[in-house]
């Protein structure tokens, strides 16, 4: 009994490799800067083929005109270590919920979250303006 408490421990706080603890991890994430007031979930899961599928839940998100004057959404970014950022997805926003969405599959297994809010969903390069970010830790 006490390895199985140990390995869910190691599974849930730890952020251990995604395949080695066979289920999903959520991360409780929080607002950054001008978005502070955003709280959330990520949840990371094998999506299979290799793939992990991301889905993103925030509350109390600010507009994004709210950061900054012109910028009108929020785009959900995966960062490989030493490696450009890849939009992953548009967050899908309801202004008067403040509640924003997005789903997203990804190989990767350690990278890092990044939202952030941008003029348009067709940008190229995340801005500095960003709401939130977590680092998924994976197998290495």
């Amino acid at each position: 009994m006490k390895k199985l408490v140990t390995l869910f421990l190691a599974c849930t706080l730890a952020g251990a490799a995604l395949a080695g603890c066979g289920g999903a991890q959520e991360f409780a994430v929080t607002g950054r800067h001008e978005a502070a007031s955003a709280d959330g979930t990520v949840r990371v899961e094998d999506a299979g083929g290799g793939n992990n599928l991301v889905t993103i839940h925030l509350d109390n998100l600010p507009p994004p005109d709210r950061i900054a004057t012109g910028l009108t959404t929020y785009v959900v970014w995966f960062v490989a270590a030493n490696a450009s950022p890849v939009k992953a997805a548009t967050l899908v926003y309801d202004a008067d919920a403040r509640v924003g969405d997005a789903a997203a599959t990804t190989p990767l297994t350690t990278f890092e979250v990044r939202v952030t809010a941008e003029r348009a969903n067709t940008v190229a390069a995340p801005s500095e303006s960003v709401a939130i970010t977590l680092r998924v830790a994976g197998e290495s």
